[in-house]
């Protein structure tokens, strides 16, 4: 679903280009130790420190997913109480949720550029590479606090339009999900 007010589309180009970004970010860390593995073995002379490089890859890669997984509510919930509540009740408790996600995501974003500016000023830097520690903070920053705005985004959406069709949530139908379990459900024992 494609956001239709101009806020999500740029939230929605942000995050697609995040996403891509941190893709291609993982693609290179995993050719990286492919490499390194292969040169290990054959040439007795791997990449010295690529597990650093691996490490800030990853977090770098994995930041980068956020903005894209919020705006597509691809994060993991449970919906285990509000299976049998009305779709506006379950509308304004995904609000919410999204809210606390949106303040949480704000914090973590705050305190990694604060961590950046730290790790630059002291010249921190990686044990085996020298790499400066901060590269890897100031790179997860923006994307952290795009998922931010892509949670704060979602709560608006779910506190002002009206709530999606029941197919959409996967509570929607608790009496289909009651006799998919009667499947799974052992019958009397023989």
């Amino acid at each position: 679903m494609s956001p239709i007010d101009p806020v999500g589309r740029v939230l929605e180009r942000l995050a697609q280009g995040l996403a891509i970004a941190g893709g291609l970010v993982l693609t290179g860390v995993t050719l990286m130790s492919l490499y390194s593995v292969v040169m290990r073995n054959l040439a007795g002379a791997p990449i010295q420190g690529d597990f650093e490089l691996v490490q800030m890859g990853c977090a770098v890669a994995v930041a980068a997913f956020l903005p894209f997984t919020q705006l597509r509510n691809g994060n993991v919930f449970v919906d285990f109480f509000t299976a049998r509540a009305s779709d506006r009740t379950r509308a304004r408790l995904d609000g919410f949720g999204a809210l606390l996600v949106a303040l949480a995501l704000a914090l973590i974003a705050w305190r990694t550029g604060v961590g950046a500016h730290d790790a630059f000023r002291s010249g921190e830097t990686t044990m085996i590479m020298t790499l400066p520690i901060w590269w890897g903070y100031a790179a997860m920053t923006p994307s952290i606090a795009v998922a931010a705005l892509a949670a704060l985004h979602a709560a608006w959406r779910h506190w002002t339009q009206p709530p999606a069709q029941a197919e959409a949530h996967p509570a929607a139908a608790p009496e289909q999900a009651d006799d998919a379990l009667q499947h799974v459900r052992p019958g009397p024992s023989r």
